[in-house]
């Protein structure tokens, strides 16, 4: 348990993969063992990324602060091969044993992800594999190298009490509303790419037809994995997860006629054909919860197989633990730092 909750702590020093020098210009070269760069479109990726999340152009200063956490991982990586500290097979495949299981249960698909499935995962996010096992195994080395120089750095985490919980609750009680969800499971037919006004018809006689079926007394899964254009949820019995009613981003991709009608059915109920703003959709509300404060008892979405006291206990068990070692390890990279020739090139900084 220990080791999951660690991970998280390192989240910022993930990078793409560093170790694969490319012919381009240097950000800044690291020499602890070895003089290996970091260029400019490795920092370049990064710093595209965060400027679409926070939707403004990074500063000159800013992206020297991504730069020097990608140093931190250069460094972390050199001395894992001086001190000899290295990511096994097992290690790793557990991690991605784990994060299948993690990924299974969040779809509710009540079993892990298979090996096509995760890959499949990591590319929708934009992510080729050789990036995502490189940085899983990045992680992975952070954690075993603080370990390895604190083995009893874990045990001066502070536990989380009740009265923890009690009082992270009633200070963030505003935040524990839920508004009204459904969880739908659906057949869809894509119209996205239909131009003509026939074509759309045609699309809908097809829906029509499927629902024909499924009142005739055809298995819904059985229409799913016969008709629908869905090629994510087709394969997990037509799961579309969990719609809230005041979702901006569901309002935006389904429109609001859609999230209207499948707001106005009953759990275990299915409906006729509904129209949004990318298909035909024959729903199934597999669950549905009504709007309401959040008590420490209630189980949390979308899975609802954890109670929101046992939520609250691991997130702030999470942060505790992300400040500790966050601060062993950023002292560790500082002490390396002194130990490494590190050269910038502050002209290559500027784009």
């Amino acid at each position: 348990m220990r080791r999951i909750l660690f991970l998280a702590a390192f989240t910022a020093f993930v990078t793409p993969t560093i170790w694969a020098q490319v012919l381009d210009r240097p950000a800044a070269t690291v020499k602890l063992t070895k003089t290996q760069s970091v260029t400019v479109s490795q920092l370049q990726k990064i710093v595209g990324s965060l400027e679409a999340q926070y939707r403004r152009t990074l500063t000159k200063d800013e992206r020297k602060q991504v730069l020097d956490q990608l140093i931190g991982t250069v460094l972390i990586e050199q001395a894992g091969d001086r001190d000899k500290i290295v990511v096994s097979d097992a290690e790793f495949n557990e991690r991605i044993q784990e994060m299948q299981k993690n990924l299974g249960n969040a779809a509710g698909l009540g079993r892990p992800f298979t090996d096509q499935e995760l890959q499949q995962y990591v590319r929708n996010n934009g992510v080729t594999w050789e990036d995502f096992t490189r940085q899983i195994k990045d992680q992975l080395l952070m954690f075993d190298y603080v370990r390895a120089k604190d083995k009893g750095l874990l045990d001066t985490v502070k536990p989380v009490t009740d009265a923890d919980v009690q009082d992270f609750y009633d200070s963030h009680k505003k935040e524990e509303f839920i508004d009204d969800l459904v969880v739908l499971r659906h057949i869809f037919i894509d119209t996205r790419a239909l131009v003509s006004a026939d074509d759309k018809e045609r699309a809908r006689q097809r829906a029509e037809g499927i629902l024909k079926e499924l009142k005739g007394g055809a298995s819904f899964g059985d229409l799913v994995m016969k008709y629908s254009e869905d090629v994510v949820s087709k394969y997990k019995d037509g799961n579309i997860g969990m719609f809230v009613r005041s979702d901006p981003q569901r309002l935006q991709l389904f429109g609001k006629d859609f999230m209207d009608d499948i707001f106005k059915l009953k759990k275990g109920e299915t409906s006729d054909v509904i129209q949004s703003n990318i298909g035909f959709h024959i729903v199934n509300v597999v669950d549905r919860i009504e709007a309401h404060l959040m008590t420490l008892d209630d189980k949390v979405p979308p899975q609802f197989q954890m109670t929101l006291r046992d939520y609250i206990k691991g997130n702030l068990a999470v942060q505790r633990q992300n400040d500790v070692l966050s601060s062993a390890l950023n002292a560790i990279i500082a002490d390396l730092r002194k130990q490494a020739e590190i050269r910038y090139f502050e002209d290559n900084l500027a784009w």
